[in-house]
């Protein structure tokens, strides 16, 4: 499967009160210490009712605070290509997706107030041509999408929701079980294959 802008979100189980400045300023810095990526510019979204509050838009990829579906979180979203199969490209945004969520927590501004589920999260391919909203984009997807999570989760049991619209882009909710928070996640991810 030829894909490549790949987005992931992780929810926030701590910080959804933290104010859309608060956000935007965190995001500004970023610009100025990223080693290495491009990050370009600071968006303020917050009069968009269901999507991004603060968008930090980067060469590679996207960074934002998101609110779809009004469920807050870190949603990465590549937007040039990726080397490797499918399973790296895939490895490689959840792997930007948790380590910008793990510098948030690690925010010293923020003074520990921001945590991050990480027993939940939400893919999305931003490729209609190449990632139809089908049954067949899922066959394709899913044995480098188990391996994955297979390792991201340590062999637990997950399972996957599809959002079944045609109309609207390729997504998956993935819900795996038991307790995981992102340094966990972060280890097992760099561990993998």
């Amino acid at each position: 499967m030829d894909v490549h802008r790949i987005n992931v979100k992780f929810y926030l189980e701590g910080g959804q009160e933290i104010d859309r400045e608060t956000w935007f300023r965190i995001f500004n810095t970023w610009i100025s210490t990223a080693t290495d990526e491009v990050l370009v510019d600071v968006a303020d979204y917050s009069h968009v009712g269901a999507g991004p509050v603060v968008l930090l838009v980067g060469h590679e990829a996207n960074y934002s605070i998101d609110n779809t579906d009004h469920r807050l979180g870190l949603l990465y979203s590549r937007k040039q290509p990726l080397k490797g199969n499918l399973y790296e490209r895939l490895r490689a945004a959840f792997l930007a997706s948790l380590k910008a969520c793990r510098r948030l927590e690690e925010e010293p501004e923020l003074k520990g107030m921001v945590k991050f589920r990480g027993d939940e999260a939400w893919l999305v391919l931003n490729d209609r041509l190449n990632a139809p909203n089908a049954e067949e984009t899922f066959a394709a997807l899913e044995p480098d999408l188990k391996g994955l999570l297979n390792d991201l989760y340590a062999g637990a049991d997950f399972t996957f929701q599809r959002n079944p619209n045609p109309k609207q882009l390729f997504s998956l909710n993935i819900r795996a079980e038991g307790t995981w928070d992102i340094p966990a996640l972060l280890k097992n991810i760099e561990i993998g294959p």
